[in-house]
């Protein structure tokens, strides 16, 4: 019995002094940007985007329908394998990936990957890196831009809310097809996007900035029109193709607006 207590500790101890440093992970983490995924494809059902280079700081989209995103997610800055698979549990569809591509992510820095293009020709289908780096807007103020998903060009006008009559100058003037806006600074409180074809005084499509409740005590503030230093990016989608896998309801069959949070009042 006394040998078996010997042999147990001198086996703990072996143990102990066989773990080298070289055996323990490293705990530094890699350069790390921000990436976001936004599906603008208008013909075709969910996809799932993943980085199939390396499982640990990888963003990935799952079940991703026509005009919806993900937040920016922690994502290891270099060129980074991607590819956008159909939505499916089984092999024999998912196999029949729609894109197969590379990308470079840099470092401290956060990006929008925009995945546009037709499911139904698919060779037109891309990704389009947008910069998402705001300066951080002084007390009292929201920043606002227009980013164009769709084919035309566009006007964009920030007024208070969806009744207000556009005026020119646009607020976002001829804002190209898959183009950006400058970031436009406002006094926080309530904003609205207002959308029309550039030449055109008919308004596409208007949509009313998110806001955000009341923080309770000890809570950081939320996202929203009405909390300051808060930056967004307004997409501009089309309608959905008639016919085709993409959401159909009423509210896809005319173009649409969605607003993303490119900059949280929180974050530092």
């Amino acid at each position: 019995m006394r040998f078996s207590r010997l042999a147990i500790l001198c086996l703990g101890i072996g143990a102990v002094v066989g773990c080298r440093a070289s055996d323990v992970s490293d705990p530094t983490l890699p350069a790390i940007g921000g990436v976001r995924f936004i599906n603008a494809v208008a013909d075709t059902g969910a996809v799932d985007i993943r980085m199939i280079d390396q499982v640990e700081f990888s963003a990935v989209g799952n079940a991703m329908t026509f005009r919806t995103g993900t937040e920016h997610q922690p994502t290891e800055a270099k060129a980074r394998h991607l590819r956008v698979f159909p939505t499916s549990t089984n092999p024999a569809i998912t196999s029949n990936y729609l894109l197969d591509t590379t990308i470079t992510i840099t470092a401290n820095s956060r990006q929008t990957l925009l995945l546009v293009g037709s499911a139904r020709t698919k060779s037109t289908l891309k990704f389009v890196v947008i910069n998402d780096n705001p300066t951080t807007p002084a007390a009292g103020q929201i920043g606002v831009r227009v980013v164009n998903a769709s084919s035309g060009a566009i006007n964009g006008y920030v007024v208070a809310d969806t009744t207000v009559a556009i005026a020119d100058p646009a607020t976002a003037a001829n804002v190209g097809a898959i183009g950006a806006s400058a970031y436009v600074l406002r006094p926080m409180g309530s904003a609205a996007l207002r959308v029309t074809d550039v030449g055109s005084t008919k308004v596409n499509v208007s949509a009313p900035g998110p806001v955000a409740a009341a923080p309770l005590s000890g809570e950081l503030p939320a996202a929203g029109v009405n909390s300051e230093k808060t930056v967004f990016s307004v997409y501009y989608f089309p309608r959905s193709v008639a016919g085709s896998t993409a959401p159909q309801s009423a509210a896809f069959l005319v173009p649409g607006l969605v607003w993303f949070v490119d900059h949280n009042p929180a974050d530092k």
